[in-house]
C-alpha cells in the first residue's frame, strides 16, 4: 500500500502547518494522526458517483448510512446497535466539549487518565472544571491503570472521558480491566463518555466497546476519519442506548446547529463500511511492516525505546534516557532529526520526556525518517 500521491498544497494540515508548528518547512511531519496513505478503492467509488450528481443541496442522515454503521459494529465488533441509538454529530472533539458542558457544571470534577489525546484536557478547561487525573501506571514498557486510585477519582467525578484504544500507547483494554471499570462507574453512578475512533486498527486484540458491559451509562463517540483516512470530509456519530441520556447530550448539537448532513461525508462513510473491509486488512497488514521495520531500527538506538502500540498508527517513544528536558527534546526532533512529532508534554505531564510518531507512511518516508533520527542519535551521544 504505497502513496503515489504528494500531500503538498493539497491544503494538509500535517504539511501546510509545518512552519507554523515546527519554524521551519523542511522536517518530515509525523505527527497529525492522519495517513500517508491512499483511501479505500471503495470510498474513491463512492464519492465519484456522488460527485457525478452534480446537485448539492440539503442533505439528511438517509437509512442506508445508519444501517451501514450498524453493518459495521456488527461485523468489526460483535455489537448488536439499534437504529435509534445512532446519532450522527459533527465531530468526536466537539463532542468531548459539549458532553463536559451538559453533564457537569464549572467546578466539578472531570475524570481522565493521562497520557492522553489533549482535547480531553482542554475540553475540562475551557468549560472550567477540574481535571481528575487517574494516570495511568507505566512499567515493563505498557501502560496499566491503577484502579484503586481510579475509584477514589470515579466518586468525586461528573463524568469520565474514557480513551479505547488509548491515544498515544495504542493500548487495548481487555475485558477484565473492561469489567472492573463499568463496575466502579456502575457503583457511582458516574457516565462515561468513551472515545472508540481508533477502534477498528487494531493488531493481535479484540476490541470491547465498553458500551456492551456498561449501556445504560455510556456515550460511544467513533467515526471511519482515523480507519480510513478521510478526517477532511467525514463527520462522527454518538452511540447511546439510554433515550434520555441521547437526548440530553444532543440537545446543545442541535442548538447550534451541529448536526447537519453532508453528502460526501454520507457516501465516504457508506463506502467505508460497505465496501472496504478487505482494504482494511491490506492496511493492517502494511502498518505492522512499518512498526516491524521501526522497531528494527530502533533497536539501534537503545536510548529511545517505543512503547508498543496494541493498536492505532501512533508509536508512543519514551525518550528519557536522553536527558534532554521536553523543550529541548522536541527542539532536537525537529531541528537535529528534522522530523515533526508531537511532544509528549502535550499529552500531559504523565507524557514528559515522550514523544508520539505517527507511521502510517509510505515506506520510503519512513526509511528517510530512520536515516535522519539514527544520524542525529549518533551525533548526540558522542557530544
Amino acid at each position: 500500500m504505497i502513496n503515489r500521491y504528494s500531500r503538498q498544497n493539497s491544503f494538509s494540515e500535517k504539511y501546510e502547518a509545518r512552519v507554523e508548528k515546527f519554524g521551519k518547512e523542511n522536517v518530515i511531519p509525523l505527527w497529525v494522526a492522519d495517513m500517508d496513505l491512499p483511501t479505500s478503492q471503495g470510498i474513491e467509488d463512492a464519492l465519484k458517483n456522488r460527485i457525478d450528481h452534480p446537485i448539492f443541496g440539503y442533505t439528511t442522515f438517509y437509512d442506508l448510512y445508519i444501517q451501514s454503521i450498524q453493518h459495521w459494529m456488527h461485523q468489526q465488533h460483535g455489537w448488536q446497535v439499534d437504529t435509534q441509538e445512532i446519532s450522527p454529530i459533527n465531530s468526536i472533539v466537539s463532542a468531548l466539549n459539549i458532553a463536559v458542558e451538559t453533564f457537569s457544571k464549572p467546578g466539578d470534577g472531570v475524570l481522565i487518565q493521562t497520557p492522553i489525546y489533549p482535547p480531553f484536557m482542554g475540553a475540562i478547561k475551557h468549560q472550567k472544571r477540574r481535571i481528575l487525573d487517574n494516570t495511568l501506571v507505566y512499567e515493563e514498557g505498557q501502560y496499566h491503570i491503577d484502579f484503586e486510585d481510579f475509584e477514589q477519582k470515579a466518586k468525586e467525578a461528573s463524568l469520565f472521558l474514557f480513551c479505547s484504544p488509548h491515544n498515544p500507547s495504542g493500548r487495548v483494554w481487555q475485558k477484565e480491566e473492561l469489567e472492573k471499570i463499568a463496575a466502579i462507574c456502575q457503583k457511582y453512578d458516574l457516565l462515561v463518555l468513551s472515545d472508540e475512533v481508533h477502534a477498528d486498527i487494531v493488531y493481535h486484540q479484540k476490541h470491547i466497546p465498553i458500551a456492551t458491559l456498561l449501556p445504560h451509562l455510556t456515550i460511544t463517540l467513533n467515526a471511519p476519519s482515523k480507519t480510513f483516512n478521510i478526517a477532511g470530509i467525514v463527520n462522527a456519530y454518538a452511540i447511546i442506548h439510554d433515550s434520555r441520556l441521547r437526548r440530553k447530550f444532543l440537545m446543545l448539537f442541535k442548538r447550534y446547529a451541529l448536526i447537519q448532513a453532508n453528502p460526501l461525508s454520507l457516501a465516504a462513510t457508506v463506502g467505508a463500511y460497505r465496501q472496504s473491509d478487505a482494504w482494511l486488512k491490506r492496511l493492517k497488514s502494511t502498518l505492522q511492516d512499518n512498526l516491524a521495520y521501526l522497531n528494527q531500527k530502533l533497536d539501534k538506538m537503545s536510548l529511545i525505546k517505543p512503547v508498543q502500540p496494541q493498536a492505532t498508527f501512533l508509536l508512543w517513544l519514551d525518550c528519557r534516557k536522553l536527558a534532554l528536558d521536553d523543550a529541548a527534546l522536541h527542539r532536537w526532533f525537529s531541528e537535529e532529526a528534522g522530523l515533526g512529532l508531537n511532544p509528549g508534554d502535550s499529552f500531559g505531564a504523565a507524557g514528559s520526556g515522550f514523544m508520539r510518531l505517527n507511521f502510517a507512511h509510505p515506506p520510503k518516508q519512513l526509511a528517510l525518517a530512520m536515516h535522519q533520527l539514527e544520524t542525529a542519535y549518533k551525533k548526540l551521544i558522542k557530544e
